[in-house]
């Protein structure tokens, strides 16, 4: 623990705090009325959620517009505001993300006097074994948590599991859990589209008819459930990439007044942003919304409300937004048919920050063109993106009795894909690959990505007549050569080379040449062989 203060009181602190401690007004005297339900931890650990619960003994027409309550927490020189919410039944709450480990105190404001003026202190501990912290932008042009340790993100689309029957969501739980896939992107609002024409469990609004909601009062039994599903996430490892608002819509949550999505907003921003795995995306296909909305005060009011500064990105239909505007901290691009690698690349060179390919179409069989991509069409595209320095989410569609698809409510997966992404995240996660630049000049007839002088990863998709491959190699000494069969997820050292210009011919593709700077050295007499002997030489021993 940092600056811990005076031993004795710090004993003192441990000793006397209980789970759920009472509240105290601001002199320190308990409150009339305070109950197990006016409570917070007396110990969390840092990254995790800090919840004061409070009651109130008034009645309000509409708590949710009626009633202001803030919360100043402090630790040291750090302090943090947040904001509260109506949690239904006469209870609010506020709640912290603690970042600083020490001990913390808190007091709240409100325009309720049941709520104002309560103070305490807990004890924010150091995180446990997972717990990095929320995932933020690291070294300009990629994803890393808190605590530093890198994050090579490979997504996976889910845009309504949330909403459909528990049964399922747990289902879907358990393939997430077997699968290499560390974030997951779906929506907040349900979503009506073919294969997702199910009412669901649960809406975020009042309902007051058929189709008709009373956008003025929340349902706070509709995001407690959003929160366990982040928890179950978390848990899992998985980011949560969270969509604000999208088109495909029969409610009206699409078509809110503006100051209806402000409270929107702010509602979910002070219930959501403390915890630790979650992304903000303003919307999917956002140009596809009409009438359109004002997207720059949208993600102002995001990053306003946002103690914590949680990823902040849009999805785009077919118009991109400006993801050069201060806000924006990755680009998130929808890209349907055209070149990954060339589109990844264009991004991150126009705009100097992370590249997502969040769509770039979907294995399955859904008869819709971009839902109708083979195994191996979805493997080559999500690694065009990878080649360039990107990331990218895969997503699946085919149909199951039922209109049960994973790319809409998730369920299973059967596609070819995940298998060979989790083969690409790991030799990925073998390399660093925060430290590798796209090299276009280094290679022809395939992209490469490497470290000039100590390594190289060169992606070959096109065979044609096998002819001519070229790769140069820079730096000195020699390179570890391995050929690895991208398909069927197997690698196989070649041996050794010497820098400079090497033209070859390939065995097979998808494929990837790994180059890797090596203590072995030719001699004057026995110089190293070239790429071509080492690929000879492999073809005539597994012949």
């Amino acid at each position: 623990m940092k600056n811990p203060g005076n031993r004795r009181d710090f004993m003192k602190l441990i000793t006397a705090s209980a789970l759920a401690p009472a509240l105290r007004d601001s002199a320190g005297s308990p409150q009339p009325g305070d109950t197990a339900s006016n409570s917070f931890n007396a110990r969390v650990e840092k990254w995790d959620v800090q919840e004061i619960a409070l009651r109130s003994s008034k009645s309000y027409s509409n708590p949710f517009q009626e009633v202001r309550l803030e919360c100043r927490f402090k630790s040291g020189s750090h302090e943090v505001g947040a904001e509260g919410f109506y949690d239904g039944d006469n209870q609010w709450k506020v709640r912290l993300m603690p970042t600083v480990e020490d001990e913390w105190t808190f007091k709240t404001s409100s325009n309720d006097s049941d709520l104002n003026g309560k103070t305490g202190s807990f004890l924010c501990t150091s995180p446990r074994p997972g717990n990095h912290g929320p995932v933020q932008v690291q070294n300009q042009y990629h994803f890393g948590y808190a605590d530093g340790t890198p994050l090579f993100v490979l997504g996976t689309t889910l845009y309504n599991w949330i909403h459909r029957e528990e049964a399922l969501q747990q289902r879907t739980l358990q393939t997430l859990k077997e699968s290499p896939f560390n974030k997951a992107r779906f929506c907040i609002f349900p979503k009506w589209y073919p294969y997702n024409r199910v009412e669901p469990p649960l809406y975020p609004y009042v309902k007051i008819g058929e189709n008709r909601f009373d956008f003025e009062r929340f349902n706070p039994a509709y995001f407690r459930h959003i929160e366990q599903r982040l928890k179950d996430l978390a848990a899992l490892g998985i980011q949560a990439d969270l969509i604000l608002f999208h088109p495909y819509d029969k409610w009206g949550f699409s078509k809110m007044s503006p100051a209806q999505d402000d409270a929107y907003l702010h509602y979910l921003v002070a219930r959501l942003a403390p915890f630790r795995n979650v992304w903000w995306t303003m919307a999917n296909e956002f140009d596809f919304i009409k009438p359109a909305k004002n997207w720059n005060h949208i993600f102002q009011e995001v990053d306003k409300s946002d103690p914590y500064g949680h990823l902040r990105g849009i999805h785009n239909g077919r118009s991109w937004y400006d993801h050069s505007k201060p806000w924006v901290t990755h680009c998130d691009i929808q890209l349907q048919g055209g070149d990954t690698y060339v589109t990844a690349l264009g991004a991150r060179m126009k705009y100097g920050k992370p590249v997502l390919v969040d769509e770039y179409g979907y294995e399955g069989n859904n008869m819709m063109p971009w839902g109708s991509l083979t195994g191996r069409v979805e493997t080559s595209r999500h690694w065009g993106v990878t080649m360039a320095g990107g990331y990218a989410s895969h997503g699946e569609t085919y149909v199951h009795p039922g209109d049960i698809l994973w790319w809409a409510v998730g369920g299973e997966l059967v596609g070819e894909s995940p298998a060979r992404l989790r083969f690409l995240k790991q030799i990925l996660s073998e390399t660093p690959y925060q430290e590798l630049q796209p090299l276009p000049d280094a290679v022809k007839r395939g992209t490469a990505l490497g470290k000039k002088g100590e390594l190289y990863l060169c992606h070959f998709t096109e065979l044609g007549d096998r002819e001519k491959f070229e790769l140069r190699i820079e730096g000195a000494g020699a390179f570890s050569v391995d050929l690895l069969d991208l398909w069927l997820m197997k690698t196989y050292p070649l041996g050794h080379v010497s820098p400079g210009a090497h033209v070859f011919n390939l065995p097979f593709v998808p494929s990837l040449l790994r180059l890797r700077r090596s203590a072995v050295t030719g001699s004057k007499t026995q110089p190293l062989p070239s790429i071509q002997d080492l690929l000879q030489r492999w073809e005539s021993q597994s012949g």
